[in-house]
């Protein structure tokens, strides 16, 4: 008789979890969004609204140094390394090829190199600009919105995540290993949401 009491309570702490967790991975999904940066604004300097929803920047592709560079339908990392900057560099070069990595799996990921030196290769463009920052070819809002950031000043390690409507997903420090695991998460959440549209 004392058997059944120990076998109820097994179920209940053992088989019961267990099938609401199986029951949740068949018909749950997991939604993760990530945020957009840089709101459009309008001729008075007011953010830009339309059907009450803010409204976000796309990038330019007149930029000079996205000419023949499709943002179009893409998912692109550009990031720039300024000339003769050393082992930080290095780090970041060695971080950059990790995301180029990603290719394998995600076709249409591009990561573009913005430098004014020849930089080594990798599964990467490389696009040598002189004096360039990736704020000269995005907006002033852009800007405003990354000041003071290290996403933003002449530091090696501007990494920015555009979308493949040509909007900013992401800030990024390039050579440090924790922002290149979130970069490279959040190409892959954006990855799996387009395969997932319906």
């Amino acid at each position: 008789m004392k058997k059944f009491p120990k076998a109820g309570l097994l179920i209940v702490t053992l088989v019961i979890p267990a099938l609401i967790f199986t029951l949740l991975k068949l018909f749950g999904t997991n939604h993760y969004d990530l945020p957009y940066f840089v709101a459009e604004r309008d001729g008075g300097g007011s953010i830009a609204v339309q059907n009450g929803d803010t409204v976000f920047h796309q990038v330019s592709a007149d930029c000079g140094v996205f000419g023949g560079v499709n943002l179009d339908g893409r998912l692109t990392v550009v990031s720039r390394m300024p000339s003769k900057c050393g082992e930080p560099c290095d780090r970041a070069v060695d971080e950059i090829a990790r995301i180029a990595a990603l290719k394998a799996g995600i076709p249409e990921l591009q990561v573009l190199l913005i430098a004014t030196d020849t930089v080594r290769r990798g599964e990467w463009q490389s696009v040598k600009a002189d004096s360039v920052t990736i704020a000269d070819c995005f907006s002033k809002e852009l800007t405003d919105a990354a000041k003071g950031s290290d996403a933003m000043n002449g530091r090696a390690g501007q990494i920015v995540l555009i979308d493949r409507n040509r909007q900013v997903r992401g800030f990024y420090k390039a050579g440090d290993g924790e922002g290149t695991d979130r970069l490279m998460a959040e190409i892959k959440i954006l990855d799996y949401e387009k395969k997932n549209e319906k």
